[in-house]
């Protein structure tokens, strides 16, 4: 008896710390398969997007999407506005929507580990050139 509130306990806590997640700095749950995208190791990891490029997390929104038109009002994340002064390279893809994860994504090129990246784009509206980093603990 003792086991099994402790276990629904547990549930609990755990389902609440979940739901207090900031989505902006997790990839998303559900993805979707594509023949388009990458067929490797990576294809049913949703921290990598349909070319294989890596999660980075920033504050970015998830915005489903089904074709890339729904996502071209978008921008980069605030954090990535000075990515080409910082030793990364844009993709040419801008944002768009990334079949594998049904969501308006940025791509980067990082040249120092020689890999792309990936991040939510931000709505036009809430774009601010900004450095803040909205998802990692502070520093003391």
């Amino acid at each position: 008896m003792n086991s099994f509130i402790c276990a629904a306990i547990f549930i609990l806590v755990a389902a609440s710390v979940e739901s207090m997640r900031d989505v902006r700095c997790f990839p998303p749950v559900n993805i979707y398969s594509s023949h388009g995208c990458v067929q490797d190791a990576t294809s049913q990891n949703p921290n990598f997007d349909c070319l294989g490029g890596h999660f980075v997390r920033t504050a970015g929104i998830n915005m489903p999407c089904e074709t890339d038109h729904d996502c071209f009002s978008n921008m980069e994340p605030n954090e990535w506005c000075y990515s080409e002064k910082q030793g990364y390279q844009w993709t040419t893809a801008g944002c768009h929507c990334d079949m594998k994860l049904k969501s308006c994504i940025v791509q980067r090129f990082d040249k120092s580990y020689n890999e792309i990246q990936w991040a939510f784009c931000t709505p036009r509206n809430r774009f601010k050139c900004e450095l803040i980093d909205h998802c990692s603990p502070p520093r003391n």
